[in-house]
């Protein structure tokens, strides 16, 4: 409220001395994500209405190719500790200065990251359910630091980054740095091919290496694989993540879709060990469904999901989601 507030303020003061007005050289940002489910398993079942998280922002354009971007990302209760009291928080997603001219584009702040900025667009279903590697926790999808983009050729681009590793919410506790490698690749129209990896060391290196391929024909269909597996996560040593992913997007018209993916997400059995290190959070996703878009602004799915998890004590979860996007501006 202050940061809306301020604008208005801001607007009027400058509307009122006949000056210039700052915010006239930007766009606004307003992005909702809601939805209401229902249980559909054998047993208990929850029903709730959500408010899943909030983008509010502003994007400023300062001139010289340079720019800027505030965004407040308003999350779920569920994105915090199962210890912690049921509220929401707001944390600062983006806050960062960049330039930009011609094939380079640096960034400074709290930047978004490349681990899956790709898949998502390819997915391009954020609101009904994360990219894996968002979803599982094995990526951050911003973090304080720098970025570098730099598009060598219409069909290649290269990203470095160099970041805290600590993610957006968290602050820099020690004098660890993640430093971040990528490329992307388009052979031919409608083919995207990416390879990332990053590391970070502490008491262990900690790796994650992602490779991508998807497919476009444009306003008729999307489809997107990649793997993914992260080594000695959180810096314990031979403790390893491998998932997999795979969506596909057909466009009937204009304004109606349908839309299917699968995860598979599974650790490694250590030495000596009977079973997978992290048994209780493996497990395989499904998700298919119809997107319906009445104006460009606003976007409507009926969807189905279901969690089998591989724990053979543990039973699947299957819901029906109604799922909610709608931009303020």
């Amino acid at each position: 409220m202050f940061f809306w507030g301020f604008i208005l303020i801001s607007n009027l003061a400058v509307g009122q001395e006949n000056v210039q007005n700052p915010f006239s050289n930007g766009k606004p940002i307003g992005l909702v994500f809601a939805d209401f489910y229902t249980g559909i398993s054998q047993g208990s079942n929850p029903s709730a209405f959500e408010i899943k998280r909030a983008y509010l922002g502003y994007e400023f354009d300062l001139g010289g190719n340079f720019s800027s971007k505030i965004q407040l990302d308003i999350g779920s209760p569920d994105d915090i500790s199962n210890y912690s009291l049921l509220r929401r928080f707001a944390y600062f997603k983006d806050a960062y200065l960049q330039y930009k001219k011609k094939g380079l584009n640096i960034k400074f702040g709290i930047i978004p990251l490349q681990q899956f900025k790709i898949q998502e667009t390819i997915w391009a279903h954020r609101y009904i359910y994360k990219s894996v590697l968002d979803e599982h926790n094995l990526g951050s999808s911003a973090d304080l630091g720098t970025s570098v983009n730099y598009t060598a050729a219409k069909f290649l681009e290269v990203d470095f980054t160099l970041m805290n590793g600590e993610g957006y919410s968290n602050l820099q506790t020690d004098f660890s740095y993640k430093t971040g490698l990528g490329a992307t690749i388009k052979p031919w129209k409608g083919l995207i091919l990416r390879t990332y990896v990053d590391g970070i060391t502490k008491s262990e290196t900690q790796w994650l290496l992602v490779s991508f391929v998807g497919y476009e024909i444009k306003e008729k269909f999307l489809m997107g694989f990649e793997y993914d597996i992260k080594l000695n996560n959180k810096f314990e040593e031979d403790h390893s993540i491998d998932a997999l992913s795979g969506y596909v997007t057909w466009q009937f018209t204009e304004k109606l879709q349908v839309f299917g993916r699968y995860d598979f997400i599974v650790s490694n059995q250590l030495p000596g060990e009977e079973r997978p290190w992290n048994l209780a959070q493996d497990g395989s996703a499904i998700i298919a469904g119809f997107e319906y878009r009445p104006i460009p602004k606003v976007k409507l799915a009926i969807d189905y999901q279901d969690w089998f998890p591989y724990a053979g004590n543990a039973a699947n979860e299957s819901f029906i989601f109604l799922n909610l996007e709608f931009k303020v501006w």
